[in-house]
């Protein structure tokens, strides 16, 4: 009785005498009145053979019973056509889903996408999903994830489906919990399973119920011997061919849960060992361990039923003598029930003492395989972390930021034009300097200044692209858009020109201590700076490049850091460069005429600065030239 009050009503085929079968059927959402029996033949000939084509040729055997059980339970139910939506999961089943988006939303909108979803996966009448009888509609798992993507952009406006994590998907456990509350099971049925019925009775009839439900899942019991303790597997019957969501497990896990709730029983513990769509060990199936609290009178009817056989064997089969009384042969019949019953509880009790002491074990080695994948990916992590660390060290923060923000592409040699600022710095009497003092010394030095210079650079927004010996070049304006990269390429220069005079005058560095007996002067720079159009990307080769600024401005740059030694100035400020300037700036630069620079044809209008506290004496003794490369 308990079972037919779990049953749903469905439509089955009738076959006459005239070879006519009458049904409603769904395949998609399409309906059909009435069917011949050649055309039903068809029909299921070509859902077969849609089938089959799904399964692999190294499980031909297991397909093909699994695929004789389906398509025998599904001539039972309905008839089914044969297209690109064929009938896998019964619409019932999304209609727990529906009733929690419906309290949440109102019936107008989930009606709505419910008739979206129908139209996207071909259905040709998508309104008959809501007037027709739940029990007679079938749709594909093609409808159920378009239902899906509709319910995540539409409803909760999100862009994509959300992680795993994400709180959305408790509404598909809320749903597997409404299932089995009076709103899911129906106000006939559910009075006569919570009065006849018991969460274990309930639990041992879940495989058959998904299956009538469900024609592409499998679902066994592993486990049920022990009193409170019931052990599914799920998995499809096609893996290759069959995709679901994270949203099913969620589904299921709620629909266990539920069924103790019936009873007033709290929630049914479900551990879910096994996952199909975890994503760093997916498993071919899905495994549920359910602890529950059982009903009583179940243990009670067991054990007097056990007593009650006992007694009236030992009375039924008692020879028919004199001698053999019935009250002793049925107190003995009584003792003989008490010992089997006892000794059925004990192999109960050792049975769940013996699982929950293999589970445990498996939880340990979960947990430890788990703990050293942890261990192997932190290491992994720390050792990215130190390389990151180490190699950045050579790279400009702007253009590791650039970097580490497109991971997914790789770096490609070419650029893109734009518009930059170019600033040279050098040393004044570097081969001077670094004829009187040791490589050591030498480069403390060249590492003291050019510290300071990298410091004041990328405080105003500039990238440090090359050490070019004593010389230092920068741009602004580019990896990254500065609209007054001028301005900031102007005010940098301030900086280090004070940067310089505080290295000069500090008397508590061990480092200026140790050079300045050496050194017949301070340490001073010449710079030049110059406005103009680039191409900034990766030079080189492709397998190994640097970030670099290639064009006319780079070579006018160097040249004018060189014009310095001429005019016998500290920075020289081109025209280009100039006009970009705020008034409170062009009044710190003098206008020194317009002069012809290496490389160009045309003159060039030069603003400079001139530093009182610079000499002239390198007039008399000019520094070797350096060569320059026109391309950095």
């Amino acid at each position: 009785m308990l079972e037919n009050s779990l049953s749903y009503d469905r439509n089955q085929l009738q076959s006459n005498e005239n070879s006519e079968k009458e049904a409603i059927s769904w395949c998609g959402g399409k309906k059909r009145s009435t069917i011949s029996a050649a055309d039903a033949e068809r029909e299921e000939a070509c859902f077969r053979n849609s089938h089959d084509s799904l399964s692999t040729i190294e499980d031909d055997e297991d397909n093909e019973s699994s695929y004789e059980e389906i398509s025998k339970d599904n001539s039972k139910r309905t008839s089914f056509t044969c297209n690109n939506n064929p009938p896998e999961l019964a619409y019932r089943v999304l209609e727990p889903l529906l009733h929690v988006l419906k309290k949440h939303h109102g019936a107008d909108k989930v009606n709505g996408i419910v008739v979206a979803a129908a139209r996207s996966v071909g259905i040709t009448d998508p309104s008959s999903l809501l007037t027709s009888s739940v029990d007679e509609l079938w749709v594909s798992m093609q409808f159920h994830s378009e239902l899906r993507r509709l319910i995540v952009t539409e409803l909760y406006h999100m862009k994509e489906l959300p992680s795993r994590n994400h709180p959305l998907w408790r509404l598909w456990h809320q749903a597997g919990l409404v299932t089995f509350q009076k709103e899911g099971l129906g106000s006939l049925v559910f009075p006569v399973v919570k009065a006849l019925g018991s969460p274990g009775i309930l639990y041992r009839n879940m495989p058959r119920e998904i299956k009538r439900c469900n024609t592409v899942l499998k679902v066994e019991m592993i486990e049920a011997s022990c009193p409170g303790l019931v052990e599914f597997s799920v998995r499809p019957h096609y893996p290759k061919s069959y995709k679901e969501g994270h949203e099913f497990c969620c589904n299921r896990i709620g629909c266990f849960e539920a069924i103790p709730c019936i009873w007033g029983f709290p929630k049914a513990q479900v551990e879910h060992t096994k996952c199909m769509h975890d994503p760093l060990n997916p498993a071919d199936e899905c495994r549920y361990i359910v602890r529950f609290e059982e009903r009583r009178f179940v243990g009670i009817l067991q054990s007097a039923f056990c007593v009650m056989v006992c007694v009236l064997g030992s009375v039924f089969f008692a020879p028919n003598d004199p001698y053999f009384d019935v009250v002793p042969l049925s107190f003995i019949g009584l003792i003989l029930a008490l010992a089997l019953e006892g000794w059925r509880h004990y192999l109960s009790i050792r049975r769940r003492y013996h699982k929950d002491r293999q589970h445990m074990q498996d939880l340990i080695d979960l947990y430890d395989k788990r703990y050293m994948d942890l261990w192997k990916e932190s290491e992994e992590l720390r050792r990215l972390t130190l390389d990151n660390r180490n190699i950045s060290a050579y790279v400009p923060p702007q253009l590791l930021t650039r970097l580490q923000g497109r991971r997914e592409q790789v770096p490609r040699l070419g650029g893109t034009k734009r518009e930059a600022t170019i600033v040279f710095v050098d040393i004044r009497r570097y081969s001077t300097m670094s004829e009187h003092l040791d490589p050591e010394q030498t480069l403390q030095i060249l590492n003291q200044c050019f510290s300071a210079w990298v410091k004041d650079v990328q405080s105003h927004g500039g990238t440090v692209l090359e050490f070019l010996g004593d010389g230092m070049l920068a741009v602004f304006g580019a990896p990254n858009d500065q609209p007054d990269h001028a301005l900031q390429a102007v005010q940098c220069l301030k900086c280090i020109v004070g940067t310089m005079h505080r290295l000069n005058s500090s008397s508590n560095d061990d480092d200026m201590d140790t050079r300045a007996p050496l050194l017949p002067q301070k340490l001073e720079i010449r710079a030049g700076i110059h406005t103009g159009t680039v191409i900034a990307g990766n030079l080189g080769s492709a397998t190994q490049m640097k970030y670099a600024v290639v064009g006319d401005a780079v070579n006018v740059a160097a040249r004018l850091e060189q014009l310095n030694k001429t005019l016998g100035t500290t920075i020289a400020v081109s025209g280009d460069t100039y006009l970009r300037l705020p008034p409170t700036l062009r009044e710190w630069v003098q206008y020194r005429g317009r002069h012809f620079v290496k490389g160009r044809e045309g003159t060039v209008d030069i603003y400079a600065y001139h530093d009182g506290s610079n000499s002239d004496a390198e007039k008399g003794a000019p520094e070797p030239r350096r060569r320059l490369s026109l391309i950095y």
